[in-house]
């Protein structure tokens, strides 16, 4: 009976070592994007008013809280009934990569100097230091509308925050 105790503490003791090593805690990620449009197609949806769908390229660069950098591309589609959504890629100096998936918006207004709007965000998957990546975050935009220039280029911010993990490594 004592050995079949012993056993059992010992196989107990190793399971809540073993989950607290392979715990891994969620990380908090936030960043600003500045971002432009690289290259637009639209084209407008016969017999129904006002729709408009297309593909969208924007790129720019993320800036960290830590005061790192990524270069940013984000693909996407559009339908001005039902949304957008598509990929962002980041690339660190280091080579590590992630990609975020996105629809939205979540939220949407409009005043005569800014459209701002919400996104949802998952972490798809990534390279180096983000491999095994899993989580989520939103975006928050803001684009100006006062500067015709800036407004027809597509120029925007985008602030994020999300957790993530690396528990699958």
């Amino acid at each position: 009976m004592k050995r079949l105790s012993m056993s059992l503490l010992v196989a107990v003791l190793g399971l809540v070592f073993g989950l607290l090593v392979t715990h891994v805690e969620a990380e908090t990620m936030n960043f600003k994007l500045v971002s432009t449009i690289e290259k637009a197609e639209r084209v407008k949806v016969t017999e129904a008013e006002g729709v408009v769908i297309g593909v969208l390229d924007r790129k720019g660069l993320s800036i960290f809280d830590n005061g790192e950098i990524a270069t940013t591309n984000c693909r996407g589609t559009f339908d001005t009934k039902k949304g957008f959504q598509g990929y962002s890629s980041l690339s660190f100096e280091d080579g590590s990569t992630l990609v975020l998936s996105w629809k939205g918006p979540t939220s949407n207004s409009r005043s005569e100097k800014y459209w701002e709007y919400g996104i949802d965000v998952e972490f798809v998957e990534g390279t180096g230091r983000f491999k095994g990546v899993k989580g989520s975050g939103s975006y928050k935009s803001k684009q100006p509308l006062w500067d015709a220039d800036y407004k027809a280029k597509g120029i925007t911010l985008y602030e994020f925050n999300g957790s993530y993990d690396l528990s699958s490594q």
